[in-house]
């Protein structure tokens, strides 16, 4: 018994032995002569290859892969695998991907917006919209004419655009009347025949008042308004639920 086990033990330690000089041999054969890879990522392909070479190793850029970087200059490498710090073979090549630079920016000619439509427009291509001035032509066309900088000027990112529109005809402006203790519908009609808008009336019940007269305005008696605002009214109601008619 304590032959066989001796046997056994000794196979077991030759296997071992084996092994591991078999692996020790790898080491020196593949892992002994490999190479770690530089990291190459900002530099040219001149610069490269200087630095792959006195390793052995070569350098093959992808032209096709190339793409837009707002942080690597343009032909410089972006990308490169092997990565660096990897193991590699003498004479195997490190594939690099070059950098376009950063994306070119055009101002988008705004001419004719106005400035709301434009601030949309800058912020899709990734620019500001900064100071508006304005003046009043009528015989011009109406939105912005002029822009600083002016269109397909190259610019970098979230640059500020500068625009000058016209506003076209003078806004005409008038002095809103007391409409307090007027029958409602009679004054909405009226307004609304010179070209003002109403808005929804808001009832209130008040004692002593007949229903439908006109309790408070907005704006109020002797503002200055134009046709582009709102009036609002508030108007009363009977106090008796059962005499309010539907409206």
């Amino acid at each position: 018994m304590k032959r066989v086990l001796f046997r056994l033990g000794y196979g077991a330690l030759l296997v071992a032995i084996f092994v591991a000089g078999g692996w020790l041999s790898f080491q020196r054969s593949i892992l002994g002569k490999s190479v770690s890879v530089p990291d190459l990522t900002g530099k040219s392909i001149p610069e490269a290859m200087g630095a792959t070479a006195e390793r052995g190793l070569l350098v093959q850029a992808q032209p096709g892969r190339a793409r837009f970087d707002a942080e690597v200059p343009r032909d410089r490498i972006l990308l490169q695998d092997p990565a660096p710090g990897a193991l590699a073979k003498p004479s195997q090549t490190v594939r690099v991907v070059l950098s376009l630079g950063p994306r070119d920016l055009r101002v988008p000619d705004l001419s004719g917006l106005p400035p709301r439509a434009a601030g949309s427009r800058l912020a899709q291509s990734g620019l500001e919209l900064a100071a508006v001035s304005w003046y009043r032509d009528p015989a011009a066309r109406i939105g912005i004419v002029a822009q600083d900088p002016e269109p397909e000027m190259p610019v970098a990112r979230n640059a500020a655009v500068d625009v000058l529109t016209n506003r076209g005809r003078p806004e005409a402006r008038f002095v809103m009347p007391d409409l307090v203790g007027h029958d409602a519908d009679r004054m909405r009609q009226r307004l609304e025949t010179y070209g003002f808008r109403v808005g929804s009336a808001r009832f209130e019940a008040y004692e002593g008042v007949a229903p439908n007269t006109i309790l408070k305005q907005f704006p109020p008696a002797g503002y200055p308004i134009s046709a582009r605002e709102v009036v609002s009214l508030t108007v009363s109601r009977s106090a008796d639920p059962s005499k309010v008619l539907a409206r």
